[in-house]
């Protein structure tokens, strides 16, 4: 491993000159006080710094074999990528884009007129890497939850760059995380969705949902940064926004891929002692946005058979009613998800044949 340093001395230096352009030192602090420098250039100054470094970061990301030497130099790359998101995370909001000629001041923005600082984010989509982190992401899954082929590679790791096992796990333990948190943050903005290859993010998180419901059954055993607590992240980004991408496609695809009940039995079997709150929002307005979406209001018994409309309809009482208790406000949100729950139960006392109104039956 000795000989990835080298590799990632550009990183490092960009990472400090980041770390030395938010340094709070109160001699720097008067110092500036009186020195007679372009204010408004400073203050871009740490934007700018996550910027390069990102763009160096991103541009070392390739898809090898996973545990070969090149995958544990792109390891470091993520792991710096994520460092980013988080620091631009605490950096106060770009006000200057609120002037911005032509924006839709009803809304939050794109990657690339949004008040908040996604500079990390955004060069991804622009070096167009996304759908490279996608199957990095998934092929390094489908290698995981193979135990046969995973003791192998990790034995062979151990042996040809002479670690231990614990060094080798928290490398992959990283990659999956900072991968992870990458694509969660890319998949809040329509416009990177609008560049994946969704066929391939369904089949990702129809993979992930499959080894939840078979092998987590009780308790999800993994951080909250892994797939199999994250994955339903990215199943909200897709009913989300559904209906700005290829919509009658990408219902069709969950449905084979039975998308809607693998994400509520995860839900019925977590949300209540696992789910922080904020998660439980996020995924609860996933569901109203699918609940709203025309082609799923016309062919929802398509989605659901006689006994997932029963677990569905669980989803009340676990998820949303919590929700609105602990604020009110929210109801309107949620009203496409709470309406479809009344038509469920109107379904559920007529008679075959009869129809239910908004939802037909």
């Amino acid at each position: 491993l000795p000989v990835l340093l080298p590799s990632l001395l550009p990183i490092v230096t960009a990472d400090r000159r980041l770390s030395s352009s938010l340094s709070l030192d109160p001699r720097r602090m008067a110092a500036g006080k009186y020195a007679s420098v372009d204010a408004e250039g400073d203050a871009d100054r740490p934007a700018k710094v996550c910027a390069e470094a990102g763009r160096k970061c991103v541009r070392s990301l390739h898809q090898y074999n996973i545990l070969s030497r090149e995958w544990f130099g792109v390891v470091d790359s993520l792991k710096q990528l994520a460092r980013l998101v988080q620091l631009e995370g605490r950096m106060p909001a770009n006000m200057k884009v609120a002037e911005t000629a032509g924006r839709n001041t009803e809304s939050e923005g794109t990657l690339w007129d949004q008040e908040a600082q996604e500079n990390a984010i955004r060069i991804l989509v622009e070096e167009a890497k996304v759908n490279l982190c996608l199957r990095m992401l998934n092929d390094f899954k489908r290698w995981q939850y193979d135990e046969a082929r995973k003791a192998e590679s990790i034995e062979n790791a151990m042996r040809e760059f002479e670690i231990g096992e614990g060094a080798v796990i928290q490398k992959c333990r990283v990659f999956e995380e900072s991968l992870g948190l990458l694509l969660w943050r890319a998949f809040i903005h329509v416009e990177t969705l609008q560049l994946m290859d969704i066929p391939l993010l369904i089949e990702h998180c129809a993979l992930v949902l499959n080894y939840c419901e078979t092998n987590q059954k009780t308790k999800i055993e993994c951080g909250a940064k892994e797939q199999e607590f994250i994955i339903m992240y990215y199943v909200a980004a897709l009913f989300k926004h559904a209906e700005a991408l290829n919509n009658s496609e990408l219902l069709a695809k969950c449905r084979e891929f039975k998308i809607l009940p693998l994400a509520v039995a995860h839900i019925l079997t977590h949300a209540e002692a696992e789910y922080p709150d904020d998660f439980s929002n996020d995924i609860a307005m996933g569901f109203a946005a699918l609940c709203d979406n025309e082609d799923f209001q016309t062919d929802w018994q398509e989605f659901l058979g006689d006994a997932d409309r029963s677990e569905f309809a669980k989803l009340k009482t676990v998820l949303v009613d919590p929700l609105l208790a602990a604020n009110a406000d929210k109801k309107r949100e949620l009203r496409p998800l709470t309406d479809f729950f009344r038509a469920l139960e109107r379904k559920a006392e007529r008679p075959p044949g009869a129809t239910t109104g908004k939802y037909p039956g």
